[in-house]
C-alpha cells in the first residue's frame, strides 16, 4: 500500500484526530470617551402673556422643575433602541467593570437600559437652568448618548437648531466653546437690534405694527404716548431679539405698516382673514394665491401695483386728516 507524504505528517502529529480548539479573539477595546464638556440648554419658548426673562414660567418650565428622558424603545417591536455601538459598549462595560454584553439591549432580566433596573443607567433628568455633561466620564457619555436618541425633543448642536428648526425641540447640546460663541452672537444680535430700532424709533405707526407683530394681538396706537411704544418694543427687543431683527428688517415692513393703517381705517376690509381692497372689491393677491397679509404687502410691493399701492396710501391720508 501507498503511504502518502500527506499521511505520514499526519501520524506524526501528537494531536491527529483531535478536533481542533476554536479560540474567540478578545474583542479590540476602542475608546469612546473624551475630554469634553458640553451643555444641554433649555430652549426658550415664550409662552402668551409670558414674556419676562425674570417670571418663574419664563421659557415654558418653571424653576426647580425637571424634564426626564429615557432610553426610546423601537414603534415596531417595543424593543430598546441601540443608543450605543457595539465598540462604545464593549469599551464601557471594560472601564466600568461590568460583565460582557451587560449593556445589551436584549437582556430579558435586569436590563440596563431599563428605567425600572436602578443598577443601569436608564434616564436622564434635566433642569431649566444650564445642565453640563463631562464626557470623560462614563456615566455622563451613557446620559450624553441617550439624549442623541430622543431627537425628536434634544437638539444634537446650534448649527443643526439654526439650520433645521423643530417645533418639538425642548433642549439643545453645545460645546462650551460653542456657548461662548453663542454669546456673541447674541451680542451681536443685540447690537443690529438696537441699531435698527434707533432708525424707527420715532414712528409711532412703525412702533405699533412692530408691537402687534410680536405680541400675536391685534394692537392700535391710540392714545399711547411715543416713550410708552419705545418701552414696549424694547421689551421685546430684550426678550426676543431675532423676532424682533426678523420684523424690522423685513423689506416689505413700511408696506405692511400701511395695510395695518389701511385695514383700521376701512380702506382695505378682512374677510375670512384675506385682504380686499374696499373702494373696487380687489382681492390683494396675485393669481393663485390667497390675499393674507404678508402675500399682500408684496403684492402692493409689486411694481405694477404701485398705482394701486399710492391709491390706497392717499385714501389713509384722507381718512386720518
Amino acid at each position: 500500500m501507498e503511504v502518502t507524504e500527506e499521511k505520514i505528517n499526519k501520524r506524526g502529529n501528537p494531536n491527529f484526530g483531535k478536533k481542533e480548539e476554536i479560540q474567540e479573539k478578545e474583542p479590540v477595546l476602542i475608546n469612546c470617551l473624551r475630554k469634553e464638556r458640553v451643555i444641554v440648554r433649555l430652549i426658550n419658548r415664550k409662552k402668551k402673556h409670558i414674556d419676562n426673562p425674570h417670571h418663574l414660567l419664563y421659557g415654558g418650565m418653571a424653576d426647580g422643575a425637571t424634564k426626564t428622558y429615557t432610553v426610546p424603545r423601537r414603534k415596531d417591536s417595543g424593543q430598546f433602541v441601540n443608543v450605543l455601538t457595539n465598540d462604545e459598549k464593549n469599551y464601557l462595560e471594560h472601564v466600568m467593570g461590568l460583565e460582557p454584553n451587560a449593556m445589551s439591549i436584549y437582556k430579558r432580566e435586569n436590563n440596563f437600559w431599563d428605567d425600572s433596573n436602578p443598577e443601569g443607567i436608564n434616564q436622564v433628568r434635566l433642569q431649566k437652568q444650564d445642565n453640563y455633561l463631562d464626557l470623560s466620564v462614563p456615566e455622563d457619555y451613557i446620559k450624553y448618548k441617550i439624549l442623541l436618541a430622543n431627537s425628536d425633543f434634544i437638539c444634537k448642536s446650534l448649527n443643526e437648531l439654526n439650520d433645521r428648526p423643530k417645533a418639538t425641540y425642548q433642549f439643545v447640546i453645545i460645546t462650551e466653546e460653542g456657548s461662548t460663541e453663542m454669546a456673541e452672537l447674541e451680542m451681536t444680535n443685540t447690537m443690529k437690534a438696537y441699531m435698527e430700532f434707533g432708525k424707527i424709533n420715532s414712528d409711532k405707526e412703525v412702533l405699533s405694527y412692530i408691537i402687534e407683530r410680536m405680541s400675536g394681538r391685534p394692537f392700535t396706537t391710540g392714545t399711547a404716548t411715543i416713550g410708552a411704544l419705545q418701552t414696549k418694543v424694547n421689551e421685546f427687543i430684550k426678550t426676543d431679539t431675532k423676532g424682533f431683527l426678523s420684523v424690522v428688517t423685513d423689506q416689505h415692513l413700511l408696506t405692511s405698516v400701511l395695510i395695518k393703517r389701511a385695514i383700521e381705517h376701512g380702506v382695505i376690509v378682512t374677510r375670512n382673514n384675506l385682504l380686499y381692497y374696499k373702494k373696487d372689491n380687489l382681492p390683494l393677491c396675485f393669481n393663485g394665491q390667497e390675499a393674507t397679509k404678508s402675500v399682500a404687502a408684496r403684492f402692493l410691493d409689486d411694481p405694477k401695483n404701485q398705482e394701486l399701492k399710492f391709491a390706497i396710501e392717499e385714501a389713509v391720508k384722507v381718512k386720518t386728516n
